[in-house]
């Protein structure tokens, strides 16, 4: 797609990699954008290339599709629409609500239609989606934009790192919601030495299989590790303090979280990446003089 580049490699020489004797850094995906500040960045400009590589086959449709309070990807389609020029008319899982994503979501002229958690899980059903107007002339995204075209864009970070680095880290850790960007990576990788770390936003023991269903096979258990320890109760939610915004959509550098010495970060997803990836130097999960890359899919807007 015209106007992006690759996102960079930064060097984070953070005080616990440095003591722990591992080379850490951040994929900043967070930066391949459109547009600066725009939550049409990272994971969800890959993920949803397949649509926007001809952005103006969408001129005038309506795109739907669906998300919770705190969707990133409902904030990218919404951004995209106001960019290309299509409307956007999203199914908003849960009673409504109003937050610092779901107003920027407004305030681009999307249609916010909430629906309980029941009627949710009906997503996909032809006759619900027709009692709430989606006419057989509207675009239908998945949940999170992922597609199976998506794979080999979402997958793209890990390649480009490697050429930035000159070599295949010995670790890369991302941040996972429904698993399609994960099970990019892993695909991306799977030829490699290289071992996938994938931290949930939810609780639960259902990623691994979330991510191999998007590969269609199993994946080796020394290639990818599910790391379930750092969601903080679930997608959504985080301590208390993690809800100051500097600006809106962005984690405050707080030293008493460890987020000194770090890019900006969401506190849906890539905080509590950081967290965990910190946690884990800290104790020891990373042999010294490994290279450990984190991935930061975006979020910040």
């Amino acid at each position: 797609m015209s106007g992006l580049s690759t996102s960079p490699l930064q060097s984070l020489p953070h005080p616990l990699a440095i003591a722990a004797g591992v080379a850490l850094y951040c994929k900043r995906d967070d930066l391949y954008a459109f547009d600066p500040a725009s939550p049409l960045q990272g994971n969800k400009v890959r993920k949803l290339r397949p649509y926007l590589a001809a952005p103006e086959a969408l001129r005038g449709r309506t795109i739907v599709s669906f998300g919770g309070a705190y969707s990133n990807h409902l904030a990218a389609l919404s951004a995209a629409g106001r960019r290309f020029g299509f409307f956007t008319r999203f199914l908003v899982r849960g009673e409504p609500v109003s937050n610092p994503t779901l107003d920027y979501i407004r305030a681009n002229g999307s249609d916010l239609r909430f629906v309980s958690r029941s009627d949710y899980r009906r997503k996909n059903d032809p006759e619900f989606l027709q009692a709430l107007s989606v006419g057989p002339q509207d675009l239908v995204i998945p949940e999170g934009g992922g597609t199976a075209a998506s794979l080999i864009h979402a997958g793209a970070p890990f390649s480009e790192s490697v050429v930035q680095l000159g070599r295949v880290p010995d670790y890369f850790c991302l941040s996972a919601g429904t698993g399609c960007t994960a099970a990019g990576i892993v695909a991306a990788a799977e030829q490699c030495p290289a071992k996938i770390e994938v931290f949930p936003a939810l609780r639960g023991d259902w990623m691994r299989g979330a991510i191999e269903a998007w590969m269609g096979r199993p994946i080796p258990a020394n290639k990818l590790e599910v790391v379930k320890e750092f969601t903080f109760g679930g997608y959504g939610k985080f301590p208390g303090h993690w809800k100051l915004y500097t600006p809106p959509g962005c984690l405050a550098k707080r030293a008493d979280v460890g987020m000194q010495d770090l890019p900006p970060l969401d506190p849906v997803y890539t905080a509590k990446l950081f967290v965990g990836v910190l946690e884990r130097i800290r104790l020891g999960a990373y042999p010294r003089k490994s290279t450990v890359v984190v991935l930061h899919t975006g979020g910040i807007y």
